[in-house]
């Protein structure tokens, strides 16, 4: 954007610009500390509304909902005794008949069922069959939803725990924290790569992912299972399982790193936190949840960690298979976003370069702090220097950062116009010109201004 120079004296205020231009002249008189502070404040806003409507939305009032149990019995006077019981659950439960209990207890194991039930006598005690293991709070509403219907028969309930949860373990919770432990540290890492590497290449920034997930995932299964005996036994899974998720997610956050930039990290919040812990049936069944949630379970990464710590750890649930796939659907979504991501990251630089646009306000406010740290008694001196890159272009800035040559042949050609031909002279923007007035209208612009100079959007 060029700003036209006024025919006689005149106004030569800030005015003339567009409204973004104008917001960012009155922006940029903050001190650059503040104006760090103010461009992140987004994101404890995205964590309020998200938590709001993820977290206490799905927890707040946890309403069990059709949970699949099965009556042993054949014929039309067990299909009348599992709609009675149906009926009378007032949606709680979603029953049906087997013929007998050796037909469905993979059906048990893999959490397709919660809970078997066989009807008693007088002189027979009924008898549920249950995984405490593939979900503690299912086998609890089924041992509640079971004893009565026991005690309307006349007899006791006995019940047969085919994975029972360990003394270590009481509630199941254990497995589902492992996989918080192993996921938000990869996105952290992911998140750091894509924000703050976007110069390095791939292998570089892949390296650090890979390294650090390797380390961190051990650390992780070490504390996890023999520090704190959390779980027990099992460490070289553990270790390949978080290496394998630290992977996954680190790969996808890198590659959305170059589309969203420095909001990835709220890109990351909502896809491995706020969606997928809720949905992943970790916390709460997933037929204890309301919609989207239920919808969302299959295809949220915690659920697929869990599901493969499950069937590792207590042998239960659909199997590692299911979990790998979703696992490995992540990790291929991140490899494809990675390989798209830095041809595109290349474009939109070169292109921003090349067409004269202000730098990003993040990167304006790091350059005044830079500057400022650098040279503390001259900062308003340098910042007046450079101060029309706040709203100007920065071209050569930005190609250095893009693609290095380009860069160096834009600081060649500043140096040239400035009448420097050695290039030791002050750089100057080739717009300097068009926002000259306007930077001098404050110092405190100016000061701000000279951190125009590097960025990204």
């Amino acid at each position: 954007m060029t700003v036209q120079a006024a025919a006689s004296g005149g106004d030569t205020s800030a005015t003339r610009l567009g409204p973004w231009a104008r917001y960012r002249a009155t922006y940029s008189r903050l001190p650059a500390a503040a104006q760090m502070i103010g461009l992140q404040l987004w994101l404890p806003l995205l964590f309020v509304l998200a938590f709001c409507l993820c977290y206490i939305n799905a927890f707040h009032q946890p309403n069990p909902r059709d949970i699949p149990v099965a009556v042993v019995g054949t014929g039309a006077a067990a299909d009348t005794f599992a709609q009675r019981l149906q009926d009378a659950s007032g949606g709680v439960l979603a029953v049906s008949t087997v013929g007998s209990v050796d037909e469905v207890r993979a059906d048990l194991r893999s959490g397709d069922l919660a809970a078997v039930f066989t009807p008693g006598s007088a002189s027979t005690p009924a008898r549920l069959m249950l995984t405490s293991a593939e979900q503690f709070q299912l086998a609890q509403v089924a041992r509640q939803s079971f004893a009565p219907v026991a005690a309307a028969e006349g007899t006791t309930l006995a019940v047969d725990d085919l994975a029972p949860l360990p003394k270590h373990d009481a509630y199941g919770t254990s497995l589902f924290y492992g996989a918080l432990l192993w996921t938000i540290p990869a996105y952290m890492v992911g998140m750091f790569v894509g924000t703050m590497g976007a110069a390095l290449r791939h292998r570089v920034r892949l390296g650090i992912i890979a390294g650090s997930g390797f380390v961190l995932s051990g650390l992780g299964a070490l504390f996890v299972g023999p520090v704190l005996g959390a779980v027990h036994g099992h460490f070289p899974q553990l270790w390949l399982l978080g290496f394998a998720a630290a992977l996954a997610v680190g790969l996808l956050v890198n590659g959305l790193a170059y589309f969203f930039g420095r909001f990835v990290s709220g890109a990351a919040m909502i896809i491995f936190v706020f969606l997928s812990v809720p949905s992943s049936g970790g916390a709460y069944p997933v037929s204890f949840l309301p919609e989207p949630f239920r919808a969302l379970h299959p295809y949220v990464f915690a659920t697929g960690l869990l599901d493969v710590l499950r069937d590792v750890v207590y042998g239960v649930g659909p199997g590692v298979g299911r979990g790998a796939l979703v696992i490995g659907g992540y990790a291929a979504a991140g490899a494809l976003l990675t390989a798209l991501g830095r041809p595109h990251y290349l474009r939109l630089t070169a292109r921003r370069a090349a067409s004269g646009r202000p730098l990003p306000m993040m990167q304006a406010a790091q350059r005044a702090i830079a500057a400022a740290s650098m040279q503390p008694g001259a900062a308003q001196t340098g910042a007046a220097q450079t101060g029309a890159a706040q709203t100007g272009a920065a071209a050569p800035a930005v190609a250095a950062v893009g693609s290095g040559s380009a860069g160096a042949a834009g600081a060649t050609a500043e140096s040239g116009r400035s009448g420097d031909p050695a290039g030791q002279g002050r750089q100057e923007d080739p717009c300097a010109d068009d926002y000259r007035e306007v930077a001098a209208d404050s110092d405190a612009a100016a000061v701000s201004g000279a951190a125009a100079g590097s960025g990204a959007a």
